[in-house]
């Protein structure tokens, strides 16, 4: 009985070393984190900003109105000499009122024409309001990742009003080792193990390796400089977005190929325990 008990500890000690062992060879990526890309918002017209987009941090959906930008151009040729028109039409109707025999025709016809006028003017000022005047939407569902400008601020035409991160687009960020890069390719399916415990089945879809860094300049969070140090590769999965949830940065374990531990947590799962 001594014997076996011995035998026993001996086998359960080269299982741990097993399990340890195989775990740590697996391929891997040690770091890793939820990203997205950066929707840039830009003005469409120059103008005075108004914003009424939730601050830094806060969600927004997408085509929310995010605010409008108003040009200070409001002096129009045909503005002009339609109120000039209307004056002159406004002051001949006052002369016909001051004369004390009024031709009731000519009273008409000056009434009619001051109408005309006042109704061209408003249909003129109307326009002219929808041309300099324009309304900024949100072009993506995500998170307002930074706000460069503010309210009441005059911008020129194609500047940068809000960064949205894209929430409807996370991918994983992982780097991993120069021997696992050649390994993989598109397609590939792999695990994203948050470090809360979560895991989310992923596929690759980029190798970006170790280039090129202006990919790096799109995306809302940025490689630390071990990670870039290290080859880039880029995950998706429609796990990432579960519950509506935006995990931006959240960061985990990329597993590329199985390890003993997964293979015994499927053997329990196939037996329904």
């Amino acid at each position: 009985m001594k014997y076996a008990l011995r035998i026993v500890g001996l086998l359960a000690i080269l299982f741990a070393v097993y399990v340890i062992a195989g775990e740590q060879l697996v391929g891997s990526s040690g770091n890793a984190y939820v990203n997205t890309r950066l929707a840039a918002v830009r003005a469409p017209l120059e103008g005075m900003l108004q914003l009424s987009v939730v601050p830094t941090g806060g969600r927004i959906a997408e085509g929310e109105v995010m605010g409008s930008v108003a040009t200070s151009r409001d002096s129009d040729s045909a503005l002009s000499w339609i109120e000039q028109g209307r004056l002159e039409a406004l002051a001949e109707l006052k002369a016909l009122d001051r004369l004390e025999a009024v031709d009731e025709a000519a009273r008409r016809l000056a009434t009619e024409r001051l109408a005309a006028y006042e109704r061209m003017l408003q249909a003129r000022r109307a326009a002219l309001v929808a041309r300099n005047v324009a309304s900024i939407r949100s072009p993506v569902g995500g998170v307002v990742w930074s706000l460069p400008v503010y309210s009441g601020d005059v911008i020129a035409r194609g500047d940068v009003i809000a960064n949205l991160a894209d929430c409807d687009g996370l991918f994983v960020h992982a780097t991993v080792d120069q021997r696992i890069f050649n390994e993989l390719s598109p397609g590939d399916a792999a695990q994203f193990r948050f470090h809360d415990g979560q895991v989310v089945p992923v596929i690759v879809t980029l190798r970006a390796g170790t280039g090129p860094r202006t990919l790096f300049d799109t995306l809302a969070v940025s490689p630390t400089r071990e990670q870039t140090e290290g080859y880039a590769v880029l995950l998706e999965g429609a796990g990432l977005m579960a519950n509506g949830q935006c995990p931006i940065g959240e960061t985990g374990r990329v597993v590329f190929s199985e390890g003993p531990l997964g293979a015994i947590g499927d053997f329990i799962g196939a037996l329904g325990l």
